[in-house]
This record gives structure tokens, C-alpha cells and sequence, in this order.
């Protein structure tokens, strides 16, 4: 009996363990043997992650089924599924590139333009792509890429500072530019939240956050910036309101500083970073980018020329593969749809701006000493589908780059009575950066939940996010996640 109880104890463990394991390795395209990015790897209905950009995943097991299959699928690839008791821990998998035709009967009753087939999706998506009384775990990464060329202020006149002074502040001033403008700001931010999504409410639940950045090395550029107004700023507390002018333009005759200074103040506390739960910009962002369609190649369609270029495997479905291109000079966009070939559901689109455009160009530089481009938007997205047949996103990735020159003048004039009492700064304020970010989703878990589950949800306010220099591989350890670059993994 003893014996009996020992070894049903012994496998009860051995399940536990096996419902924890972590399920990692690396896929590569058979030919090449390249790392193929953002394949689909899933274990049963619903649940799965996406591979990175170097091919390599980590999903931890839900089944402890060994006829479980895991299922790999990818755009233009072959889909494969693996046995969980067939499987191997950092496993190297080879897909190989995909061939698929569709049969002459179906393809001779369709005959559709790419047109029409982006109008069927068009008319579709209120039914094929919508969100309602579900609960979706979501992974995000941020990446944040800051590169300043050129800070600097000069405080060119302080009625209440003495020559001394106000040399100081702007030596200062000088140390903290050359450390804006010696170093790449280069920091990572990671979450994994729970977004409740009903038809008219929608709540974030936070579970963990860590953000990646070694202060000693590199900088906050919001941080920063902070810091030098704060500085100049404080001195300017008064009872008393204030005139600002900017160049010879004057922006208000009646500004009280008070507060905005002892905003600067207290973001100047070493305080931990928060992440706040219930309505939080992550999840508005997800449930947008699930449902809403409005990048100008789908809602103006005069801009652009659409291609069929065939039918090919996607994910595991069979998807048109139509391919645009600006038509007209309002156009901006290339890229990719693809569209199932029976319900006209978007499987997957990529798209980026067309070499020599700008997402937006601004350029008063002579005029205001303002010039600002986006010259980097690209998009890429992975759609699944629901046991309702409906989809959802299962990976976002958006990359977005900016240049911004800034060269103004700002005066502050003090609205006191007493004449020879006013405060007046006046100082010269240049700053010229690129920005890149980089943001990822992957929708690791999706379920179905009650529409009256909405007003039994308790949620904390807010939960700490976790501040490192170095990448702990432990840190996810048991989550799902997007599996670490090797940038991340070595970040200093």
C-alpha cells in the first residue's frame, strides 16, 4: 500500500512538473538554415506564442497530453506539428517553404479582382474581425532607441541671478548636453497583462512589468528633459503670474508656473514606476488594432493600385496575397494583404512607407526654428481565429522613427506691481534627435468570458514595475513571453 501511495504521489509530481515545463527552441528554414521570424506556435486551441526575430521561442506547457501537438505555422512555410512526446527541449525545428495551389474549380468560381476582394473584407469586418466578452493575455515588449545630436541651452538673461550664476547654470547646462549627445538612450520596457474586453467597457490587469535601462550608461530622455526645465524653472515660483513669449511671438499674458513646477518637483522623487490597471492605454490600443481597420490603403483605395499575385499558404490558411502600391501622390504605403479565401477575413498585413516618403514632414525651421519628420512606419500583423470564427490579433509589431529639430527662444516676465522687483528669464533652447520605437504585442491566450463578469471584476489600482540594468532570464520564468533577443540578453 505504501509502495502503491508513493508511486501515485511520485506521478502526481511528475505531472506538476511536466504542466510547468518550459518548451523552447529555435526554427529555421530548412534550405538556408536562417532563424525564421514570428511563426505561430501553438499547443492546442487559443494558446500559443510567436517566435522572435531570430527564430527562437519559449512557450510553457499547458497539456501534460503526449499526443498533444504542438503546431508551427508561418507565412509562405509549411505547417508542422510535433508531438509533445516527440518533442526535445531547444529542439531545432526545419519548415520548409510552401507550395499551394488552389483547385481550378474553385478558383474558376471566384474570379474576383483584388478589388473585390478587399471590398469583401471591407464588408465583413463587423462580423469576422470583433471583440466581445473576452479575456486575452497579452505580452508586450517596448523598445525605445533615443539618439540626440545637438542640446543645448543658454540662459541669456536672469534678473535675479548675478553673472556668476548664471555662467554656472550654463556650464551645467553644458555637462548634462554632452551627456544627452555623447550616448544612445537605449532602454526596453516588458508586460504581461490580462485585457477584459466587453462591447462597451474595457479593463487592463496587470500581472508583471519590468523595465530594461542602465542609467549609468544611458538616459531617460523624458527624465532629462525634466531635470534641465525643473532647473531653470523653480526659480521662477512666484505669487505671481507671468508673461511668456517664445522668439517674438507671445504665447500667454497670464501663466502661473506654481503648478507646473511643482509637477517638475515631484517627478523629480526617486519614486517607483507605476502601471496602473483598468483603463490603460495597452489595452485600448489592442482592441483598436483587433477591430479597426484605418490605415488610408484600406479607406482610400483610390490612392493606391491593388495586385493579385495569387493564392499562397498563410498561417496555415489559404489567403489571396494582394500587394499594393501608391497610385497617387497622397499615397505613402507599400505592402502585403492577406485575405482568407472563404470568409475574407485579414489573416495577415504588412506594410512600410515607400522609399523617399514620410509618414508626416513638417519643416518651419526658417520660420519657427521647427522641423519634424516621421520617416519610419512600418507595420506587421498576425490575425487567429476563435473557436467562434471570429479573429483576433495574435502578433502586432509597429516600428515607428522620428527627427525633430527644435531651435526657440523662451522669455518669462513676471507680472508683479513692483517694477524693479519682476522676474525676467529669457534663454535659448536647441535640441535635434532621432527616435525609433519599436512595439510588440502577442495575444498568448484567448478565452471566451461572461458579458455580466464585467461588473464582478476587482482590480488593483496599480502594480510596480520592476527597474533592472541587466536582463534576468529568470524574471518570466514560468510566463509566457516573446522570447528574448540577443540584444536583450546581453544588454549592459
Amino acid at each position: 500500500m505504501k509502495h502503491i501511495l508513493s508511486s501515485a504521489l511520485l506521478l502526481l509530481i511528475f505531472n506538476v512538473q511536466l504542466s510547468a515545463q518550459s518548451l523552447r527552441g529555435r526554427i529555421i528554414e530548412a534550405n538556408t538554415q536562417n532563424g525564421i521570424p514570428y511563426v505561430n506556435v501553438q499547443l492546442g486551441n487559443r494558446y500559443g506564442v510567436i517566435s522572435n526575430e531570430e527564430g527562437y521561442f519559449v512557450l510553457q506547457r499547458k497539456s501534460t497530453d503526449e499526443n498533444t501537438a504542438i503546431l508551427f505555422s508561418s507565412m509562405g512555410f509549411e505547417t508542422l506539428e510535433i508531438l509533445l512526446s516527440d518533442f526535445k527541449n531547444n529542439q531545432i525545428i526545419l519548415l520548409k517553404p510552401a507550395t499551394y495551389e488552389l483547385d481550378e474549380v474553385f478558383l474558376s468560381d471566384k474570379k474576383l479582382t483584388a478589388e473585390e476582394i478587399l471590398e469583401k473584407f471591407k464588408a465583413g469586418i463587423k462580423e469576422n474581425h470583433v471583440l466581445n466578452a473576452a479575456q486575452i493575455q497579452i505580452f508586450t515588449r517596448l523598445n525605445d532607441d533615443y539618439k540626440a545630436e545637438t542640446f543645448g541651452i543658454d540662459v541669456k538673461k536672469a534678473s535675479f541671478m548675478s553673472k556668476a550664476e548664471r555662467r554656472e547654470i550654463n556650464e551645467n547646462m553644458k555637462r548634462i548636453g554632452k551627456k544627452i549627445t555623447g550616448n544612445s538612450s537605449i532602454s526596453y520596457q516588458e508586460r504581461l497583462s490580462d485585457v477584459f474586453i466587453f462591447e462597451d467597457t474595457l479593463m487592463t490587469k496587470h500581472q508583471k512589468a519590468l523595465k530594461l535601462i542602465n542609467r549609468d550608461k544611458t538616459f531617460d530622455a523624458d527624465d532629462i528633459q525634466e531635470q534641465v526645465f525643473f532647473e531653470l524653472l523653480k526659480t521662477l515660483k512666484s505669487p505671481h503670474s507671468f508673461k511668456v513669449r517664445t522668439g517674438i511671438i507671445p504665447i500667454d499674458k497670464d501663466v502661473s508656473l506654481n503648478e507646473m513646477i511643482e509637477s517638475l518637483e515631484n517627478s523629480q522623487e526617486k519614486v517607483p514606476d507605476t502601471l496602473y490597471n483598468k483603463y490603460n492605454w495597452q489595452g485600448e490600443s489592442y482592441k483598436k488594432f483587433a477591430t479597426k481597420f484605418t490605415n488610408d490603403f484600406f479607406t482610400s483605395p483610390k490612392y493606391y493600385t491593388y495586385e493579385l499575385k495569387g493564392v499562397t499558404t498563410v498561417y496555415g490558411e489559404p489567403c489571396y496575397h494582394i500587394q499594393f502600391t501608391p497610385d497617387r501622390r497622397k499615397a505613402k504605403y507599400i505592402g502585403d494583404l492577406y485575405i482568407h479565401t472563404r470568409d475574407f477575413g485579414m489573416v495577415s498585413y504588412k506594410y512600410e512607407l515607400e522609399e523617399g516618403r514620410k509618414a508626416m514632414n513638417l519643416n518651419l525651421k526658417f520660420v519657427l526654428g521647427i522641423k519634424v519628420n516621421a520617416y519610419t512606419d512600418s507595420g506587421f500583423y498576425v490575425f487567429s481565429k476563435t473557436d467562434e470564427d471570429s479573429y483576433y490579433p495574435k502578433y502586432i509589431k509597429q516600428i515607428d522613427g522620428n527627427y525633430a529639430y527644435i531651435n526657440r527662444s523662451l522669455a518669462f516676465k513676471e507680472n508683479n506691481p513692483k517694477r524693479s522687483e519682476r522676474k525676467k528669464l529669457n534663454f535659448e533652447f536647441e535640441l535635434e534627435y532621432n527616435t525609433i520605437e519599436t512595439i510588440e504585442y502577442v495575444g498568448v491566450q484567448y478565452q471566451s468570458i461572461s458579458p455580466e463578469s464585467a461588473s464582478t471584476l476587482k482590480l488593483e489600482d496599480y502594480i510596480l514595475i520592476d527597474e533592472v540594468d541587466q536582463y534576468d532570464l529568470d524574471y518570466w520564468k514560468d510566463y509566457n513571453i516573446i522570447e528574448a533577443t540577443e540584444a536583450i540578453k546581453t544588454y549592459d
